[in-house]
């Protein structure tokens, strides 16, 4: 399993691709803009790229899906009570520049519980609204894709349509219980660990508290 970071759009959105080396085919996830920066990074790990997986349906993480989708014929996959942030006038509320942006087909919803599978990789979904109330957290392997869930020190802001404190605190509560040890991959800014977390994100004690 390889997985690289491409960082895109003006609100420096963390792009992530998540590799099979050995089938060959690979996953990008939250494509926020620059769909041709990501198509060149995918060409240079020799995958092809088989699925698009958002943690939310905010645009600073969904911009480039449609061109994507449409060179590659990926499949795109979101929970489903995040669907209508994908709707052009929601990306445009929300401060999007939809220049080659249209409402993209979505092709699978990630449920909380569900598995994907990605050549020999399994993807693991949970369901941590709070940010909105759609956004999932994705486990493969040691990593955990937070998306605007779990930041280092941080969380996500809760106070957008949808988000929700009461969940977010229940959301961070859930990651905190996991077992073991995950490398943290958020969507904005540094990577991070789950012990890490637990020992030091006043918000991640917060909620163990409660």
């Amino acid at each position: 399993m390889i997985v690289k970071t491409i960082v895109l759009g003006w609100l420096r959105t963390n792009c992530y691709l998540l590799c099979d080396e050995q089938e060959k085919v690979c996953a990008v996830i939250d494509p926020g803009a620059k769909a041709e920066q990501i198509l060149e990074a995918v060409a240079e790990t020799g995958c092809q790229l088989k699925m698009i997986l958002l943690t939310h349906g905010h645009y600073d993480h969904v911009m480039a899906a449609p061109q994507l989708m449409d060179r590659t014929g990926a499949k795109l996959y979101i929970h489903p009570k995040d669907r209508w942030l994908l709707e052009c006038d929601e990306v445009i509320r929300y401060g999007g520049r939809p220049e080659g942006y249209h409402v993209p087909q979505v092709d699978g919803d990630m449920e909380d519980g569900a598995q994907l599978k990605l050549g020999s990789l399994t993807i693991d979904v949970l369901h941590t609204p709070g940010h909105t109330a759609g956004s999932v957290t994705l486990l493969c392997g040691d990593v955990m894709f937070s998306g605007d869930t779990l930041f280092q020190d941080c969380c996500g802001r809760t106070d957008l349509e949808s988000g929700s404190p009461e969940d977010m605190l229940k959301s961070l509560r859930r990651l905190a219980g996991l077992p073991g040890n995950y490398r943290v991959l958020p969507g904005h800014e540094g990577a991070s660990s789950l012990d890490y977390e637990r020992q030091f994100n006043p918000y991640l004690q917060e909620a163990l508290r409660g």
